[in-house]
């Protein structure tokens, strides 16, 4: 499976903890069964994503809030939550390119939410990204 595809499945997992606050660890196993993951680096990078999200996500949420102009964070749509927290912990925590973690979100919001969503947090992200080079950010 390829990096957006595990990515996919990653913010499909999230949206549901989101939701239902379910045994996420069960439903790692279950992803990993139903897609037939079987590539050691596939299942860690899937399973770290969504464990390391969760467990950094008080973390995660400072640092979307710091970036929100004219929104709160409560605002937000479920979806632009999960996408967000993906983003800026491959940003902020991860260090993954950010031209890379940006791209990988916007393609799934186009698939799962609405068409100015993309938009939306293109301006979020991009607003992260002029506060990280101005060194407005400390992380």
């Amino acid at each position: 499976m390829t990096r957006r595809g595990i990515r996919e499945e990653i913010f499909k997992l999230l949206f549901e903890y989101e939701l239902i606050d379910n045994n996420i660890e069960k439903r790692i196993n279950d992803v990993i069964k139903e897609k037939n993951l079987e590539k050691e680096d596939e299942i860690d990078f899937l399973r770290s994503y969504v464990t390391d999200i969760i467990a950094n996500k008080d973390i995660l949420i400072e640092r979307i809030k710091d970036v929100l102009e004219g929104w709160t964070y409560e605002r937000l749509g479920t979806i632009e939550k999960v996408l967000l927290k993906i983003s800026f912990y491959e940003i902020t925590i991860e260090k993954i390119g950010y031209e890379i973690a940006i791209n990988e979100v916007l393609e799934i919001s186009k698939k799962y939410s609405y068409s100015d969503t993309k938009d939306f947090l293109n301006g979020i992200l991009a607003r992260l990204i002029k506060n990280i080079k101005e060194g407005k950010s400390n992380f």
